[in-house]
């Protein structure tokens, strides 16, 4: 009896022990247990909302011109963030055609508007008026100090394009055998019409006696009145021919290619060597791509101030540039590039002051004033 009950109390140990196991013999949890919780997996984060930008300007994608430096600037600003979603509105050239499709864009949600076109004051106040929600910017514009106020989604953008155009007046002085040079224009407003006058200004910073003629052709892309034009100048002794127009420079290019002489052409906005490269001695680079990639970036950002003024310029912005002169280098003596690199570096520490188009005194946006200001009262140094 003894060892019955011995057996018998060894028995209940071992089952009260195997109560307090983790599993049994088949590896299910135990009774007394409750299975492990499952981590639930982290969610996914709600996909950023595209940052929509939409860009109207008066030529195209490729024109290797003014509106084709826009797209290479919003292209650049599309690469370094994949939400930003851009659209380009060509060829837009009346104010009408501003209002429409801007509004168009607009009344789509669109985020961001910019109007590329120097001429588009009015269709730009009356789109942002019209669209409070949309932020809509400008280029280029320099309001003048008694301008009104401007709706607060709406900002002007202002490119001091005609900087490049200094620098290349003055590599068309140190460059010209006749010692006339020319320029043909597209329309006459202060935006342009700085072009040329700071084109004869910067000229006239090597030379003040220099001989400058120049003609609105009234157009961007006509490139038969452009050609007809350029011949005009160059029987009038122009072998430099300034081209502040559009897709018509292929007319100008046309002309000096048949000119009986060297006849050199300088195109605006972009760098256009290779399209002539024996008639093609620079280009005035405006530094468009530059403004225009700053300019979605800011808007992506958040960083455009109600009513705001954003100004580029030639001590700010490095695309602003005369472009290299590349195989037609040796135009110019070693001497005459010192000239050039002194002027050039005068230039973008603000030692020479080339006037804006509208504010300060002088200015340069009309008609005739590269030619009635005193180049040594910016700073030019005659030689």
């Amino acid at each position: 009896m003894k060892v019955l009950a011995a057996i018998l109390a060894l028995l209940l140990l071992a089952a009260a022990c195997g109560n307090d196991d983790d599993t049994t013999e088949s590896g299910e949890p135990s009774a007394t247990q409750a299975p492990a919780a499952t981590q639930a997996p982290e969610p996914e984060p709600a996909p950023e909302e595209p940052f929509r930008v939409a860009y109207f300007y008066p030529g195209t994608n490729d024109d290797i011109s003014w509106s084709n430096a826009w797209w290479d600037g919003a292209q650049a600003a599309a690469a370094d963030n994949p939400n930003i979603e851009l659209e380009f509105i060509e060829l837009l050239n009346e104010p009408d055609a501003y209002v429409q499709q801007g509004s168009a864009f607009a009344d789509q949600g669109y985020d961001f508007l910019l109007f590329a076109h120097g001429a588009m004051v009015d269709p730009a106040i009356e789109v942002a008026n019209n669209f409070p929600d949309t932020q809509i910017c400008m280029a280029p514009h320099h309001p003048a100090p008694d301008a009104p106020p401007i709706p607060d989604n709406l900002c002007w953008v202002e490119v001091d394009q005609h900087n490049a155009n200094f620098l290349t007046g003055v590599i068309a002085a140190l460059a010209t055998d006749t010692g006339t040079i020319g320029s043909l224009n597209g329309f006459e407003f202060p935006a342009l019409t700085r072009q040329p006058e700071a084109f004869h200004l910067g000229a006239r910073c090597v030379n003040p006696d220099i001989n400058f003629s120049q003609e609105y052709i009234n157009t961007w892309v006509d490139t038969a009145v452009a050609k007809a034009a350029a011949q005009s100048l160059i029987a009038g002794g122009a072998d430099v021919i300034l081209s502040a127009t559009d897709q018509a420079v292929l007319g100008i290019i046309d002309a000096a290619q048949e000119a009986d002489t060297q006849v050199w052409v300088v195109p605006s906005y972009y760098d256009s060597f290779d399209i002539a490269p024996d008639v093609v001695l620079t280009s005035a680079v405006h530094g468009l791509a530059d403004a225009g990639q700053v300019m979605i970036e800011r808007a992506y950002a958040g960083e455009i101030g109600p009513g705001s003024f954003h100004q580029f310029d030639v001590t700010n912005t490095a695309g602003i540039i005369a472009a290299p002169l590349y195989d037609n280098a040796g135009v110019l003596s070693d001497e005459d590039w010192a000239i050039f690199e002194d002027i050039d570096a005068k230039v973008r520490t603000g030692e020479i002051r080339i006037p804006d188009e509208t504010a300060g005194d002088p200015t340069i946006g009309s008609a005739g004033a590269g030619g009635s200001i005193d180049p040594s009262s910016i700073g030019c140094t005659p030689r």
